[in-house]
């Protein structure tokens, strides 16, 4: 049976997020629950075959506020809709037994301003659906952990459509390194040759990050990439454990 406590041990790291500007490897996490199966295996596999070239640039990655723009009343009322069925699933799927039933599993260490990613990685090959997140954002450092948003990954050569609306900014990751027997993302940000798993290059694995729990409602906004809400202060906390600056 997969333990439900202590993953605030596990070591902050830069995996899956736009918190850092590097690459970082991670110690690989042995609490993996029986919610992996083979359809995410050849998920894995799929994104790993088809990949298009790793992204240019950021990425993407934009930190702090994200600028809206004011929508037309048909794309709000239809993202109102869209934001209504997300909520309506956040009971569904806002504990840890809850979410490894569901398939999702631990991926990533926790990482300032985001948290602890649980990803369903047979969802990612799937088109975008705002009621089957393909990751599940927790709070590890809680007791018991805490949901605190979703984030939804896409595969997919141009960017998803995703919400209505022109406010979802999508990003993506290079380089990532992927164990494909637990799901667990062995490290982001190296070329080919240096991965021990399956490699993903990134060019079309795109991801978008929902702050839709509404105790954990983002200040910097809706679909920002970090939330001030899940950073620690400043004073006394390490560089490498700090949310990145603006």
């Amino acid at each position: 049976m997969r333990r439900t406590g202590g993953y605030a041990l596990l070591a902050a790291g830069c995996l899956i997020a736009a918190a850092c500007g590097g690459s970082s490897d991670a110690a690989r996490s042995d609490d993996v629950g029986p919610g992996f199966t083979d359809a995410d295996r050849d998920a894995i596999e799929q994104m790993s075959r088809e990949d298009e070239a790793p992204p240019e640039g950021d990425a993407g990655h934009h930190h702090g506020v994200t600028e809206e723009v004011v929508l037309d009343a048909d794309d709000q009322l239809a993202l109102a809709g869209e934001l209504a069925t997300a909520y309506s699933t956040i009971d569904t799927m806002d504990t840890l037994e809850e979410a490894d039933a569901l398939g999702y599993v631990l991926a990533s260490a926790p990482i300032p301003g985001i948290g602890a990613h649980f990803v369903h990685w047979s969802q990612i090959v799937q088109p975008f659906d705002p009621a089957t997140p393909s990751m599940l954002l927790f709070d590890v450092t809680t007791e018991p952990a805490t949901l605190v948003g979703y984030s939804y990954a896409v595969f997919s050569e141009t960017e998803p459509e995703g919400f209505a609306g022109t406010n979802d900014h999508w990003h993506r990751h290079r380089g990532l390194c992927v164990d494909d027997t637990t799901g667990w993302l062995i490290r982001e940000g190296s070329p080919p040759e240096r991965c021990e798993g399956t490699y993903i290059a990134g060019g079309d694995f795109w991801m978008l990050h929902a702050w839709v729990v509404p105790a954990y409602e983002n200040r910097d906004g809706m679909f920002a990439v970090i939330n001030p809400r899940l950073c620690p202060p400043a004073a006394g906390t390490p560089d490498i454990l700090r949310c990145p600056e603006e």
